[in-house]
């Protein structure tokens, strides 16, 4: 039987995922710079919020190409237990902290 780890996929999937939000933020930042409005930093459960947002998106990306229920829940049990991880709540609040330098 071949075992398939999805841990590099899952890992890269929650980094692009907070990058994106970090993205977002930032050029919303940018916007009202440019509308000359005050800037105003999200809270961290509006940062993290987001983030999550995007990873339950990349995930359910990921189920779609899955067939197999087997890899389903496979996948599902990685995500489950990636999201949970200290590095993924880590990689959150310094992402986080990066955003709240540029504001």
């Amino acid at each position: 039987m071949v075992t398939f780890e999805f841990d590099e996929q899952v890992d890269s999937a929650i980094e692009k995922s907070v990058k994106s939000a970090l993205r977002f933020y930032n050029e919303l930042r940018k916007a009202a710079i440019q509308r000359g409005e005050k800037q105003v930093a999200p809270s961290f459960d509006a940062f993290s919020s987001k983030a999550k947002g995007l990873m339950e998106a990349n995930k359910q990306v990921a189920m779609g190409r899955l067939r197999a229920l087997v890899m389903r829940e496979m996948l599902e049990r990685t995500w489950s237990q990636k999201l949970l991880n200290f590095s993924t709540q880590k990689l959150l609040r310094d992402s986080y902290e990066t955003l709240l330098r540029r504001f």
